[in-house]
């Protein structure tokens, strides 16, 4: 039976690192990452105030939502999902995954140290390189990218409370692992566990 690896956790948790180790390590897999997908649309049509911004959130969560149907429609071997999903995804994935014969694991990436978390976050947002501006401005253009000076978004509170609000409401769809801290997570057991 097919599968759909389905990666959640608030940002900063290891959603993105895990899910490419997992790309590239499992053949005949197809990776389909929210951010990735949300940054290119911001680089092709960029926004101008938070209206269009917002307006653009819900054709990306769309679009995304077509690419997993159109991936289960090809008989994509294993599909690797990695988005912060909130309970409001949980009908859909899954009535498409039983539609569409996918067998589920979700992996919920949590922390044992909050405080460390958020200092890694902050670090990660304030760096050029590693985090793309669009994320946290309310008027984007790919044109003006380099321009952009880091800033980091989050309050450590209103932080707090979404990590408590996705431990709490977790999607839990099919087989469940939970990781408490990805610096300690054996990825060999983990593959053998996908691969049952």
């Amino acid at each position: 039976m097919n599968k759909l690896i389905i990666i959640t956790g608030i940002s900063g948790t290891g959603k993105s690192t895990l899910a490419k180790k997992l790309y590239n390590k499992i053949e005949n897999s197809t990776l389909l990452s929210f951010d990735i997908l949300t940054e290119n649309i911001y680089d092709i049509v960029g926004f101008k105030n938070k209206a269009e911004k917002k307006s653009l959130q819900q054709l990306n969560a769309n679009i995304y939502k077509n690419l997993i149907e159109e991936c289960m429609k090809r008989k994509d071997e294993i599909i690797i999902l990695e988005k912060p999903f909130k309970i409001e995804w949980k009908d859909y994935l899954d009535q498409i995954s039983k539609k569409y014969k996918y067998k589920i694991l979700t992996i919920n990436l949590f922390t044992n140290d909050f405080d460390k978390l958020f200092d890694n976050l902050l670090k990660r947002e304030m760096s050029k390189a590693d985090r793309h501006p669009s994320h946290y401005l309310t008027s984007y253009s790919l044109k003006e990218k380099e321009l952009y000076e880091p800033y980091f978004e989050y309050e450590y509170n209103t932080l707090k409370q979404e990590y408590d609000f996705l431990e709490s409401n977790n999607i839990n769809l099919g087989k469940v692992i939970n990781i408490n801290d990805i610096t300690e997570l054996n990825f060999d057991n983990l593959i053998q566990t996908i691969s049952q």
